[in-house]
């Protein structure tokens, strides 16, 4: 691995930077300045991994290995063995479900599905090119010749709701005791439980219904009950089977390019317009045209600015990426090369204090040597 770091205008190209090596990191200080089709501006702080996937793995990591609680992207880096690794999607800090993935997130098995149009990135396991586009991903249940809307995956139970939690979520459900719950092996009604927090089968998964779901008191023991999930890809610019056989998908928001040319309709992803227009630390993930991958975060501290949403899709097509993406931000941008932090986290829980401190996040994005 070879490690670069560079002070620059960014009216100076830096296309070039990179050299077709398995991974490299680079740092970049940049005075940022208007000029033809890019608008950079202030004194930004740039970290930049490329990978080159056919030397290395590149995964989705749970923190802790489990669909709740929260680990820094050092530990779980560390855990793995990893040469690199970032932070991953944006997720709850605090109460039961503290570190719970809020958007899009399948590690083999499904963590979490958005409940927005949300861009998304995708790959396999034995083929790293990745695909991106926008989804909704949403679950169903067919019970006695019906289906049944399903209103969420592994995630807090609301009043009037039917979740959906599978054995990667965690041992139980962590629900209150106002519903019923079916637990299901084999696709059989294996038993009915009314109250909360009811162990997950390994080889199946529970069915939670809140007392004042209209189909409350519709299921019995011994009944067939199944589930479907759906992939709905938004752009055009993939199918949604081609989704359903990944192994790995993560959320983000917004998608920042594609096929060379940036996402006009930011907005659409329906984020608040301040988490565009505001200058952030900012997360991001890229894909070059030679099939390398890109791994960007940009610090904001008290030296450093920060960049808009605009501002950081710009710099994707200046670091030459064809797609990109963008992952949670600032408290929770983190950076990782060779066992050492390579950012400047401002990470405080609340996020609000500014304090400068490591956050523990729900998920990471790690690169590993093949064996």
């Amino acid at each position: 691995m070879r490690c670069k770091r560079f002070l620059l205008f960014l009216f100076a190209p830096f296309l070039s930077l990179f050299s077709a090596l398995g991974l490299e990191y680079t740092h970049l200080e940049l005075l940022g300045t208007s000029c033809f089709d890019y608008y950079i501006t202030g004194y930004q702080s740039i970290h930049v991994i490329e990978v080159d996937p056919s030397q290395y793995e590149v995964k989705p990591i749970k923190a802790l290995d489990n669909g709740i609680g929260r680990e820094s992207v050092l530990s779980i880096s560390t855990r793995y063995g990893a040469a690199a690794s970032i932070n991953g999607g944006f997720f709850s800090i605090g109460g039961t479900f503290d570190g719970k993935a809020c958007g899009t997130l399948k590690i083999h098995d499904w963590y979490a599905f958005p409940i927005k149009p949300r861009g998304c990135i995708g790959w396999s396991l034995e083929n790293q090119n990745p695909i991106m586009d926008r989804l909704l991903v949403s679950a169903t249940a067919d019970y006695n010749c019906s289906e049944i809307s399903l209103d969420g995956l592994n995630r807090l139970r609301k009043d009037g709701e039917i979740i959906l939690f599978t054995p990667c979520f965690h041992r139980t459900t962590l629900t209150i005791p106002d519903g019923k719950e079916m637990v299901v092996v084999d696709g059989i009604i294996q038993s009915i439980i009314r109250g909360g927090s009811t162990k997950i089968p390994e080889n199946g998964f529970v069915l939670s219904i809140q007392e004042k779901h209209p189909l409350f008191n519709s299921f019995e023991v011994g009944m067939p009950l199944t589930v479907t999930i759906q992939i709905n890809s938004l752009m055009g610019i993939t199918s949604s089977d081609e989704w359903g056989s990944l192994d790995y998908i993560v959320g983000g928001t917004p998608l920042l390019l594609y096929n060379n040319a940036r996402i006009v309709d930011l907005e659409s992803e329906q984020t608040i317009p301040t988490f565009l227009s505001n200058r952030h630390a900012r997360t991001a993930i890229g894909i070059l045209p030679n099939g390398n991958w890109i791994f960007v975060v940009v610090d904001k501290t008290g030296l450093f600015d920060g960049m808009t949403m605009y501002e950081l899709s710009d710099l994707m097509v200046r670091l030459g990426c064809m797609h990109a993406l963008n992952l949670d931000g600032g408290g929770s941008s983190t950076m990782v090369c060779e066992g050492v932090i390579k950012n400047s986290p401002h990470g405080d829980e609340e996020e609000g204090a500014g304090q400068n401190a490591v956050r523990r996040v729900s998920d990471a994005i790690v690169v590993l040597p093949k064996k």
